[in-house]
């Protein structure tokens, strides 16, 4: 009978686990610059430059653009893409974190 107990328990423990939901974004705000890119920029081949996706995916639509020395507002990380808000104008969205340098850690 014990081991039917415990069966049972570790079936409910294991239903409740797959129900929780993912965990969240990390979020916070964090000053940042624009790094790492290549000096020849080439539309067509995507190089010299970052792009601002509209979701963190690289398929994704391509919102803008940021360039070395560009500065930005980190605001969350999901993966390896941050949501950043450019400091000159351009539009906010998604980014790959590699090419920009944080003034903080945690985001």
């Amino acid at each position: 009978m014990t081991f039917l107990k415990s069966a049972c328990a570790l079936a409910a423990f294991a239903g409740a686990v797959t129900l929780l939901p993912a965990p969240p974004a990390e979020a916070g705000s964090c000053p940042g610059t624009v790094y790492r890119l290549s000096s020849n920029f080439n539309l067509a081949k995507g190089t010299g430059f970052l792009a601002i996706r509209s979701r963190p995916t690289s398929r994704s639509r391509m919102k803008g653009q940021l360039f070395n020395g560009n500065s930005v507002e980190v605001d969350r990380r999901r993966g390896n893409w941050i949501y950043i808000y450019p400091d000159n104008g351009k539009p906010a969205g998604w980014v790959f974190q590699k090419y920009v340098r944080r003034g903080c850690d945690g985001i």
